[in-house]
């Protein structure tokens, strides 16, 4: 064992620089090669690039190259390459912009699996100083009011801001708002940073239809923009002719009212939206007489709505017919409608007679009760007596209180005697006063006397009251229970004797 251990550490040795020189040619140098097809290009030019990938001395193909651009104002921009026929041979084209001079740095970079290599070089470009680099966007087009009538005036809106840079400038731009192709708003913003700037254009006035709008920042191309796609923004708003100007009806639910003075009449005004937008509308009426006061319930609002009219009289108010004028009113427009009021001459001082219940039943020597009431009507100020008629012989009647001024109730009580015949009986009821006599009818029923008659009797002791044989006889459950003990005593003097025997 010990003659072999040198073998076994150069196995180990072996081992571990295999661990360590493997990822290493896993990890191999690409070489790549960059050249143009020459050293200086006008502005507007087209510069071909061809790129050669190598590993050792063999030639690469169907690797990942990508070639890199940075202007003289920046920033970097990077393409892939495309290969050609040529084994490890690669090839782009860009196309130089039109004006702007100066020395271009190109790079290559070319991958395949894990290897990977680069290579850089350079090409000038003739002409004036290369226009400064700034990626310019402008988005989010809007319009205030959204949605826009033709009377009302349009607000174009945008926002703009800058993507990339090489400096934070400021960098003064154009920017430009058509509709429909025709200008209608723009100039020179100066913009610092990449914060987003909102742009507006003075609000004006549209005919109505589908217009299109079109925002453009730096029209004239004076920025080297590497994406002129989001230079430009278009989006179309609809104009509709203007809302109808707002009015509204009048209506009342009834053309015509008739009370007595002192009463109210009530009549139910609608106001109606006609067009527009509501606005509050306050009502009003003129033409009642004098002493009579109208209220609206509600007074103003905004139609469409209904509001009651309540016009209270007194009973001094003048009797007649009346021509009242409803208007409802919102700033200077106003519509109108007309209602018939007819005051006829106040209540008749009179008064009511009520009673309740209408029918009663009652046993003789008990007594049952009615409600009388008096109830005025207009302006009645007498004193109203009460009588009663129709009852049988035996019955008492009251009153508590037997008169009284209206409005006011009072307690009939009826009293049947012991000698009141049943049956049933139509009493009448008069209430006197003022001049004027009320009469109703109510119902007694009489029920007939049915108490039973109490009888006493006296009971005669039987013969030998008192003793055991009375007491057996009057209560022959005693005799059972003697027998009972009498066989339960022999029994037990039986079973004594037997014991004896033994």
């Amino acid at each position: 064992m010990i003659r072999y251990s040198p073998f076994l550490v150069l196995a180990l040795v072996g081992l571990a620089v295999s661990v360590l020189v493997v990822p290493q040619t896993y990890a191999a140098l690409l070489t790549v090669t960059i050249s143009t097809n020459k050293a200086v290009y006008g502005p507007g030019e087209d510069v071909h690039i061809t790129i050669f990938v190598r590993k050792g001395a063999m030639h690469i193909g169907g690797a990942t190259v990508s070639v890199g651009f940075v202007g003289p104002e920046g920033p970097a921009i990077a393409f892939q390459a495309s290969p050609t026929l040529v084994l490890g041979q690669y090839e782009y084209t860009y196309h130089l912009s039109g004006s702007g001079g100066g020395v271009w740095q190109l790079s290559a970079h070319a991958t395949k699996g894990v290897d990977s290599g680069s290579a850089q070089t350079s090409f000038t470009v003739t002409g004036p100083s290369p226009k400064k680099t700034v990626d310019w966007r402008i988005y989010d087009p809007s319009l205030t009011p959204t949605t826009p009538t033709t009377s009302s005036p349009v607000q174009l809106n945008v926002n703009l801001r800058i993507i990339a840079t090489l400096s934070a400038g400021p960098y003064p731009v154009d920017i430009t708002c058509t509709v429909d192709g025709i200008p209608v708003g723009g100039g020179t913003l100066t913009v610092s940073g990449m914060s987003p700037q909102y742009v507006s254009i003075d609000p004006r006035t549209y005919s109505a239809g589908i217009h299109t709008a079109t925002w453009v920042v730096d029209p004239s191309s004076d920025y080297n923009d590497p994406d002129v796609g989001n230079n430009q923004v278009t989006f179309q708003f609809t104009v509709i002719p203007p809302a109808p100007a707002f009015d509204f009806s009048l209506t009342a639910s009834t053309s015509s009212q008739t009370v007595k003075a002192g009463e109210t009449a009530t009549f139910t005004v609608t106001v109606n939206l006609v067009s527009g937008s509501p606005s509050s509308t306050t009502l009003s009426v003129t033409g009642q007489p004098s002493g009579a006061e109208p209220f609206f319930s509600p007074a103003q609002g905004a139609p469409s709505y209904s509001s009651i009219l309540r016009i209270t009289t007194t009973p001094d108010t003048a009797t007649g017919t009346y021509a009242l004028t409803l208007t409802g009113s919102s700033g200077a427009l106003s519509r109108t409608t007309i209602v018939t009021l007819i005051i006829q001459s106040a209540v008749e001082s009179d008064f009511e007679l009520s009673v309740t219940p209408a029918s009663q039943t009652v046993t003789p020597s008990q007594s049952t009760n009615y409600l009388v009431s008096m109830t005025k009507n207009g302006d009645f100020k007498s004193v109203i007596g009460l009588t009663v008629s129709g009852y049988p012989s035996g019955v008492q009647p009251s009153f508590n209180p037997s008169s009284g001024m209206p409005d006011y109730v009072s307690t009939l009580t009826l009293t049947a005697g012991q000698t009141s015949p049943a049956g049933t009986y139509v009493l009448t009821i008069y209430a006197s006063g003022g001049g004027k006599t009320k009469s109703t009818v109510i119902t007694l029923a009489i029920q007939a006397n049915t108490q039973p008659t109490q009888i006493t009797t006296t009971q005669t002791p039987a013969p030998g009251g008192g003793s055991i044989i009375g007491m057996m006889t009057e209560q022959p459950y005693l005799i059972i229970i003697i027998v009972l003990l009498l066989i339960i005593a022999a029994l037990v003097i039986r079973g004594g004797r037997k014991k004896t025997i033994v």
